[in-house]
């Protein structure tokens, strides 16, 4: 039985950018939900400093919730996210995580998880059974 260690992990706060990213208009034709969509927008970006501060390494899976919702996101690195917080693709994680009163910025917890990104299907079935 593999070691868990990312339950000991503290949870960190961030403030969450969504934005726009080129590959959502250039992956339409490859189909909503493919496997490309979901390794291209199941991320989460945040500045290399902060996050090996926090040890957090790049490629990890890490678990976001905000308003009571949670996914898992793949953790990589970039110059463009804010010093102590991140950027998020617009797309169905963003969506789901957000009200519409805060779509572009968000307040969420951060915390090293186990397993895989949220599949799309995931997050749609659990808002099915919510009504």
């Amino acid at each position: 039985m593999p070691l868990q260690f990312a339950k000991y992990l503290k949870k960190l706060e961030v403030e969450v950018v969504v934005a726009r990213v080129s590959f959502q208009s250039e992956g339409v034709d490859k189909g909503k939900f493919s496997e490309d969509y979901v390794k291209n927008s199941a991320v989460i970006y945040v500045d290399e400093e902060f996050a090996k501060k926090n040890g957090l390494k790049e490629g990890s899976i890490v678990k976001i919730t905000a308003n009571g919702k949670s996914v898992k996101l793949k953790l990589l690195y970039t110059d463009a996210a804010p010093e102590n917080g991140a950027v998020i693709p617009n797309s169905i994680y963003a969506s789901y995580l957000t009200d519409f009163e805060n779509f572009k910025k968000f307040k969420a917890t951060v915390e090293l998880a186990d397993g895989e990104v949220t599949k799309p299907d995931e997050i749609i079935t659990i808002i099915k059974e919510r009504g």
